[in-house]
């Protein structure tokens, strides 16, 4: 009976020892189990890192409702789950892989640069962090999926340690239960530990689920955001070429021909400008409906930025290309309503078709060329591209560059034509006119090349170097001479024209009274208070004011009380039919009149006969220039005029002028 008694004394003391053995390993189950929320904590950081790379690519690009105390809340967040993952079983879990260490420290590096500069960021450097964050949106998104998968591992393992504690409470149960209530209690209390461990873990599942379907969701907002544009919903450049390459991969092995159809509103910047950017915007988005509505099944309406959309389609030939084009321009240019106001726009489309060697690029330049060549016969108009579209943007560039080296070359020259006093003939002074002599392509009229500065912005360059070289020049003739010099409207509008004009004269030495700019009616365009402002500031220094081509632009007589002109050009237009037509003698003596009533002086410019000479002083014209008074030349021919003052009449000695020769043209 002892024996049996200290067996069943031994066996509860067996059993003891065993129970309290098996609830130390159930309570290292549930630790395992908690370690379940360390991977929710990693998908959280996940989640929260691709918010604030959405909310700081938000408000790089400007959208409404996204400032910089919403990304500075974000970046607060993520900050903080960072250091989550420097801490506890996280750090054991990041400490494991050297990738995820790797990971860990450019993370670090990351939020720190873009914690530090926040405040001060601008759009570039915005571009810059973006890119940043964005290469570590793969590892951040594999960071999270390991951390799933290494949880879920543990908690299968633990799930079946946990099973196998289960049969063995179960059995100790079975065996034990004679020996107490004590041994039921715990079990029925470790029963219920685990009810709960399950339900954790049951509420953990779920949760991960939720973070997954987010995180899937979130990938394909961000998806959406990077192919199409924000403000109309289209399709941006980068879809647009990836759809035009998989089109011209058809084309090639047989399919039907690319198209694109590229267009840009015609004045969109002015209704920006006077209607502000809300309606602006609002237009984009009326276009850009109008265009979806307008294409065919398998066609891409595309936003290529600002005003410009394209439209790629496939399997139309060229004249049905030009078709579709014409009523692209119809339905555009319909009016439209937006925001209470009614606007009306225009378009030109350029259409490129594709060819056997056609490359992404080439087609859209070919477009682009087409567009160009569209828009200079001006608004409503389509054109297709032909190579020798190609030809003539290449002969323009390579206008553009002679010109660019024209000036450092000696290529330009200063001639200057004589302007005489129409009643005694004598010499009153010289306009300086421009002149390019190129070793190819000879001599180059101005007609030509000086729009093209005007264009490419070198006008101010060449009219400055005009001017110094004509003062320059002036101050060696006798002072009672004076030069003219031509004043393009891009130059006039230049807000330095004042210190400009200023500074020549005193670094030559020309007296103001001297010098006399002269301006074309195209300046008048602009009756603002600047362009009265610059023309009272160049009287005041004492320099006189001309108007060039009087009566072939846009001015009125009545623009002659507003503008304080000293002479005024009458327009060679009007002087080649004086002699032929009554209309022609009747207005250039009307103008005549009008200025001599005003203090003006007038001018005559084109004078090529005697009889064209006798009607100008006729009608008391003050002064004339023209081939019959003398062609331009260079400064060094102008000892020319002692035969000019033979034929004219007698000069004095001070009309004959022997200038050295002055590089330079206007």
């Amino acid at each position: 009976m002892k024996r049996v008694l200290g067996i069943i004394i031994c066996c509860f003391v067996v059993a003891t020892a065993y129970i309290a053995y098996v609830i130390a390993e159930r309570q290292t189950a549930l630790q395992k189990f908690a370690r379940y929320n360390d991977s929710w904590a990693v998908g959280q950081t996940v989640s929260e890192y691709m918010r604030l790379e959405h909310r700081l690519a938000a408000y790089a690009l400007g959208v409404e409702g996204v400032d910089r105390d919403e990304v500075r809340l974000r970046l607060d967040i993520m900050i903080g789950r960072a250091e989550l993952l420097k801490q506890g079983n996280l750090r054991v879990f990041v400490e494991q892989d050297p990738q995820r260490r790797e990971l860990l420290v450019k993370l670090a590096n990351v939020l720190d640069m873009l914690d530090r500069e926040l405040d001060a960021l601008d759009t570039d450097r915005l571009k810059t962090i973006l890119q940043s964050l964005a290469a570590l949106d793969a590892s951040m998104t594999s960071l999270a999926s390991t951390a799933v998968e290494y949880d879920v591992a543990l908690i299968d393992a633990a799930q079946e340690e946990l099973r196998q504690l289960h049969l063995i409470y179960t059995g100790l149960a079975g065996g034990l239960i004679l020996c107490g209530v004590v041994l039921v209690v715990l079990l029925l209390r470790h029963n219920r530990l685990l009810n709960r461990a399950h339900r954790k873990m049951k509420d953990l599942t779920d949760n991960l689920s939720e973070a997954s379907g987010e995180l899937k969701s979130q990938n394909s907002r961000l998806n959406h955001v990077a192919h199409h544009d924000a403000l109309t919903g289209l399709p941006n450049r980068i879809l647009f070429r990836q759809d035009l390459e998989a089109r011209l991969q058809t084309a090639l092995a047989g399919g039907p021909t690319a198209l694109v159809f590229l267009l840009d509103l015609d004045g969109f910047k002015d209704v920006n400008d006077a209607l502000g950017h809300d309606v602006g915007d609002g237009l984009l988005q009326a276009v850009a409906i109008r265009l979806t509505k307008l294409s065919r099944e398998g066609d891409l309406v595309c936003r290529l930025g600002g005003d410009e959309f394209a439209i790629l389609t496939a399997g139309l030939t060229e004249q049905e290309a030009l078709d579709f084009a014409r009523i692209i321009m119809d339905v555009v240019s319909l009016a439209y309503q937006i925001s209470e106001r009614e606007i009306k726009i225009g378009t030109c489309v350029g259409v490129a078709l594709s060819n056997a060697h056609s490359g992404t690029d080439e087609l859209f330049k070919h477009a682009d060329l087409a567009l160009y060549e569209a828009k200079s016969f001006g608004s409503a108009h389509a054109c297709v591209f032909q190579s020798e579209m190609q030809t003539r943007l290449m002969e323009k560039k390579s206008f553009e560059a002679d010109l660019r080296q024209a000036l450092r070359k000696g290529e330009l020259q200063v001639f200057y034509q004589p302007q005489v006093n129409t009643t005694t003939r004598e010499i009153r002074g010289y306009e300086a006119l421009m002149r390019w002599f190129h070793p190819v392509r000879g001599e180059v009229p101005p007609s030509e090349f000086i729009p093209v500065a005007e264009n490419i912005g070198l006008i101010h360059e060449l009219g400055g170097w005009v001017l110094r070289t004509a003062c320059t020049e002036a101050v060696r003739w006798p002072r009672r001479l004076k030069v003219a010099v031509n004043l393009s409207p891009v130059q006039f509008r230049s807000r330095n024209l004042i210190q400009s004009v200023v500074a020549i004269l005193s670094q030559s030495g020309l007296e103001p009274g001297r010098l006399e700019l002269e301006i074309t009616e195209s300046v008048l365009l602009d009756k603002n208070e600047q362009t009265l402002d610059t023309l009272k500031e160049l009287k005041a220094v004492g320099i006189q004011i001309a108007m060039d081509d009087f009566g072939t632009g846009y001015s009125s007589l009545g623009s002659l009380r507003s503008f304080p002109f000293d002479k005024i050009k009458i327009d060679r237009s009007f002087i080649r039919d004086i002699t032929t037509r009554a209309d022609a003698i009747a207005i250039v003596e009307l103008v005549t009149g009008v200025a001599r009533s005003l203090g003006m002086t007038t001018i005559a410019e084109g004078i090529e006969t005697e009889e064209q000479f006798a009607c100008v002083k006729q009608v008391g014209c003050d002064q004339v220039q023209g081939y019959l008074i003398g062609r331009p030349v260079p400064a060094a021919q102008l000892i020319h005029l002692r035969q000019i003052g033979h034929r004219f009449g007698s000069m004095e000695d001070e009309d004959l002028i022997d200038a050295q020769a002055v590089s330079g043209r206007m």
